[in-house]
């Protein structure tokens, strides 16, 4: 055992907003070289403890040590600058700068001193040797507001990993930095850490998807209603265990058995294009199924399904809804004839984050709230009201602004809308991304509800064996044509990506 201390500790760390605990004498340690993974359902408090360490937040008790030196961040700026970096779900680039700029935001190499003028060549030219360094095949000069969510998390890690000229040695904090990455991408992204842990660095890896950790996780820390459950080496308890000391409960099945008629085709998309991000893509959905939708990043699946929904309408092609031809020329069209969208990027394009969870739930289906004119408070509340019950919304609070729950009832409140508008065709892009395995069983056993009531859902998802277990069929998209259909009980996961990555 080494006699030099932890990269990182965190002792006896308490928080609470509003008289309300969500941390309560937390401990978590970090040793240079290996990665801690960090797992508890959302709201557990993990978000909490990290802002705390990255100076969001200030603890109301305990103490950090990076070093075995005791610390105090009064700023973000303080703990980057003692060499504690943050990746954050919820990515925080400058989408007008280009990827090199955002890489060396704050650092930018200088022409001159005197006038502050940026070496642009210098600039680039440093960009693109750490990505061909780490792997990642992005263009420096091109706009971070032009990429797709994946490219974006490659740019926040570039620039995290790279963050840090001082001797002390680096902690990086990774909060879901798998969740808009397809098979490939978290390949490079595991051989990243890998590489990141033999330079000395501490990583501390924060996933609801718990399959993914024994490629890379040293450590384990278990957070449950803000405290502490389980500190250990990596493989010590199985998964059934950790689900045990995440939900406080045993979770028997992650995907829920679904015992739906297979009906009339609710969707018929024929020859769709929009040119270059899809082409002549044709397939339908039935009452009573699940469609999945797989393919790698740039595949053109998000691009499909707002096509759709009408939020990016198509160039040509055709839609039906119950056999009756559809131009979604508008959302608010599609939402009438009973075809939702739930979208990838739920804080961007999904929830308005500052208005409360009623408003959020009754967004789209206003009209239901309305009597002589007047909006009813009492019905959205009730609405509201029976979403919380029957999702298991937490806090069960329909007042509270939807921008402070976590990623879980954020996402969970977003399914609610679409529920609340009666819809009966549902496009769910990535429904689970950010979601812990207890809120992921919930949103399942809600999508076989769907089925069951005869509604068609189609899914995209990176998450192969979320396709896997929940979809009737899978369409494969690749380079933005549809490739492969295939039978979801008699695949597999290597034909799916022989299909999403390999020309014929």
């Amino acid at each position: 055992m080494s006699s030099q201390p932890p990269a990182l500790e965190m002792r006896g760390i308490r928080k609470s907003f509003a008289g309300n605990i969500v941390l309560e004498h937390v401990n978590l340690t970090a040793r240079s070289g290996e990665a801690l993974a960090l797992v508890g359902e959302n709201g557990a408090g993990k978000s909490t403890l990290m802002k705390i360490l990255a100076g969001v937040h200030q603890p109301d008790d305990g103490e950090i040590l990076l070093d075995g030196t005791v610390v105090k961040f009064a700023r973000p700026a303080d703990a980057l600058a003692a060499g504690v970096a943050m990746i954050y779900q919820e990515l925080s680039l400058a989408p007008h700068l280009t990827v090199a700029e955002n890489i060396f935001l704050g650092r930018e190499p200088l022409q001159s001193a005197t006038f502050g003028l940026i070496n642009q060549r210098d600039l680039n030219a440093r960009a693109q040797k750490l990505l061909d360094e780490y792997g990642f095949k992005l263009d420096p000069k091109m706009r971070v507001g032009r990429l797709s969510a994946a490219d974006r998390q490659l740019v926040e890690i570039t620039r995290a990993a790279s963050s840090h000229t001082g001797d002390s040695r680096r902690v990086i904090v990774m909060d879901e930095p798998t969740s808009s990455l397809t098979d490939r991408e978290v390949e490079e992204l595991f051989r990243l850490i890998r590489d990141l842990k033999k330079r000395g660095m501490a990583i501390i890896y924060i996933s609801h998807r718990l399959e993914e950790l024994p490629e890379i996780a040293d450590q384990l820390t278990i957070l449950r209603d803000g405290h502490a459950v389980y500190n250990g080496r990596w493989g010590e308890i199985g998964t059934d265990e950790m689900i045990r000391h995440m939900a406080g409960r045993a979770l028997k099945e992650i995907f829920p058995p679904r015992k739906a008629q297979i009906g009339d085709v609710k969707l018929r998309v024929t020859d769709l294009s929009r040119p270059p991000k899809f082409q002549h893509v044709s397939f339908n959905a039935r009452a009573g199924e699940v469609v999945g939708i797989a393919g790698l990043a740039g595949a053109g699946r998000t691009e499909l399904v707002e096509a759709i929904f009408g939020a990016t309408p198509a160039d040509s092609g055709q839609v039906e809804i119950n056999s009756e031809p559809f131009t979604a020329i508008h959302p608010n069209a599609s939402v009438k004839r009973g075809l939702s969208l739930l979208t990838e990027d739920r804080k961007r394009t999904g929830l308005c984050l500052n208005l409360p969870l009623s408003t959020n739930v009754t967004l789209a289906n206003v009209g239901a709230l309305v009597q002589g004119g007047r909006l009813q408070r009492k019905v959205e509340l009730n609405a509201t009201t029976n979403y919380i019950q029957k999702l298991s919304i937490r806090p069960p609070s329909p007042g509270k602004a939807v921008g402070r729950l976590s990623g879980g009832n954020q996402q969970k409140s977003l399914l609610a809308r679409w529920l609340f508008a009666e819809s009966r065709v549902f496009l769910l892009d990535e429904p689970t991304r950010g979601v812990d395995v207890a809120a992921r069983a919930e949103i399942y056993r809600e999508i076989n509800e769907l089925a069951e009531a005869g509604a068609a859902v189609v899914m995209v998802s990176s998450d192969l064996p979320e396709l896997l277990g929940m979809a009737d069929r899978i369409l494969v998209m690749r380079r933005g044509r549809l490739v492969a259909e295939l039978n979801a009980r008699q695949t597999t996961q290597e034909e799916v990506l022989k299909h999403a990555a390999l020309e014929e």
